[in-house]
């Protein structure tokens, strides 16, 4: 009979052994190796540079679904984090797109867009929580004294963020640091019915970090500099002034998620 050992799948026996639904223990497809693995999955050493922004009043009520506000002040954050250590994805970079906004009139991140360089984070952020993930060429790196996020789309350059390598050291905000990066995500679960055009999942769901340890945290003045594209919309909300640069250095833990609106329910009511 098919199990699972880990995160890993493990054939074993003759077929007459197998069970009517025996593929319902795969996380996903294929059954013969899953695209992704179950998890947890924990996160060490994970870099981080954060550039926070204000944009304009329009571009962020385009992007904003019900029921979920804007916050005051039009912020917008883009986020370059270098994986370090993932278990069950290795290695991995990705850019994160978000805005600030509340929720039950409390304060939320809702993230809409991000980019990563690695087929199966991907796969597994869509599928199972909803994230907005696609496929890019994100790049964290120093460049002397200077660290530079970068993102292209097929080659082309999108995004650049620069900021002083850990200029202005934060140690005495950790514990504030870290409980602003354990705030509210949410993201907007979609996925087609078989048919092609009506929605078979319509969700609002919130993400849920676990082990939150912040081991480092910098500050410093930061550049944002974005070109419009088609394929990746990262200066569909465009840089009014930056507000902040940030870089940190954090282990957590993502496993599940939870549901707070359901939007297809909500119709049949």
């Amino acid at each position: 009979m098919d199990r699972l050992k880990g995160n890993s799948a493990v054939v074993t026996g003759s077929a007459s052994g197998i069970g009517k639904d025996w593929f319902l223990q795969y996380p996903v497809m294929s059954t013969l190796r899953p695209s992704y693995p179950r998890g947890p999955w924990h996160y060490k050493d994970m870099h981080q540079l954060v550039v926070t922004y204000e944009s304009t009043a329009e571009a962020v009520r385009a992007v904003v679904p019900r029921p979920l506000e804007p916050a005051e002040g039009n912020r917008v954050t883009i986020e370059w984090r270098h994986m370090t250590d993932v278990s069950g994805f290795g290695p991995y970079t990705e850019v994160g797109h978000s805005v600030a906004c509340t929720f039950e009139g409390k304060p939320v991140i809702y993230v809409f867009q991000a980019f990563l360089n690695s087929e199966s984070p991907t796969l597994a952020g869509r599928e199972i929580l909803g994230f907005p993930k696609r496929h890019g060429e994100p790049e964290l790196k120093t460049v002397r004294e200077v660290l530079t996020g970068s993102l292209s789309y097929g080659g082309v350059q999108v995004a650049l963020a620069t900021m002083p390598y850990r200029a202005v050291d934060l140690s005495d905000r950790l514990a504030e640091i870290e409980q602003e990066l354990q705030t509210t995500q949410l993201v907007l679960k979609l996925l087609p019915d078989v048919d092609n055009h009506t929605p078979k999942v319509a969700q609002l769901v919130r993400v849920n970090l676990y082990d939150v340890r912040l081991k480092g945290a910098w500050g410093g003045p930061a550049d944002l500099f974005t070109i419009p594209h088609v394929g990746c919309p990262i200066a569909a909300l465009p840089v009014v002034r930056v507000l902040e640069g940030r870089q940190h250095l954090w282990d957590m833990t993502l496993c599940d998620g939870q549901v707070v609106h359901d939007y297809l329910e909500a119709e049949r009511r």
